[in-house]
């Protein structure tokens, strides 16, 4: 069973680039709103086409968006962790969600209703500039994803997603365990299951070892070296890349989820 996850505090949310900074009247105004849900694995949030009517902040877990086929086929577009924000067509009138949500882990979410939302952004303009912002970022994600695709083999782009994995880990190196269905992480990248295990086994050379979910990465700089020549992100703009604690120029830290 998912532990159970209390409401969150301003600590947290203040730590998100959506609320940080926010006026305290919108702030009091969301947390009145939002609720707490939890999901079980393999469960629906909402499926594309349907009525966008909630803004989600995922507080433990992950969450895969996706577009599906009539044949039953899915196109992965991002798999979500904690502190990540989407939903944000709720910001619109008339809007339907453009992808499907469902848990990929069990997962906590906060869920802000539409309403508010919009009521909150007639008062304050600057909350729809936010969640522009945040729709900006995560599609200049996606340009990097499919610069990736052309310009990076799979081991490099395997590499790059355990980077990003294990971006809150400190030292030169460590372990950790893959936090979802490998299965869902070749779908993220673009590949057949086969080919995300062989090039999670060539990575060896790159000094990554694996045994069933546990990853062992000896270290960063070499995984780095070894997968990222080929992107053109600069630090600012992936963390996997960068393992300064103290970099005031790396993204927000998104912190591994603990069970």
């Amino acid at each position: 069973m998912f532990k159970s996850t209390p409401t969150p505090d301003d600590a947290f949310l203040r730590g998100l680039s959506f609320f940080a900074g926010l006026p305290e009247p919108d702030m009091a105004a969301f947390r009145a709103a939002m609720a707490v849900k939890n999901y079980a694995k393999g469960q629906n949030l909402f499926h594309q086409g349907d009525k966008a009517d909630r803004l989600f902040v995922i507080l433990r877990g992950w969450c895969k968006l996706y577009r599906g086929t009539a044949e039953g086929e899915e196109a992965i577009v991002a798999v979500f962790t904690r502190g990540d924000v989407f939903g944000e067509a709720a910001i619109f009138d008339n809007a339907d969600y453009p992808v499907s949500a469902e848990a990929a882990e069990e997962l906590s979410l906060i869920e802000i209703p539409a309403k508010t939302l919009k009521a909150r952004a007639r008062e304050n303009i600057d909350i729809t500039t936010r969640l522009m912002a945040s729709m900006s970022r995560e599609m200049h994600k996606l340009q990097i994803e499919n610069e990736h695709k052309i310009l990076m083999d799979a081991p490099q782009r395997v590499g790059c997603l355990l980077l990003q994995l294990s971006s809150d880990m400190i030292g030169t190196g460590g372990t950790f365990l893959f936090p979802y269905d490998k299965s869902l992480a070749a779908q993220r990248l673009g590949m057949k299951s086969e080919t995300f295990s062989r090039a999670l086994a060539q990575l060896k050379a790159a000094g990554v070892t694996v045994h069933g979910p546990e990853i062992t990465i000896d270290s960063f700089d070499r995984l780095i070296d070894y997968s990222c020549g080929h992107c053109s992100a600069v630090q600012n703009e992936c963390r996997g890349s960068c393992r300064a604690t103290d970099c005031k120029n790396c993204a927000q830290t998104v912190k591994f989820p603990t069970t």
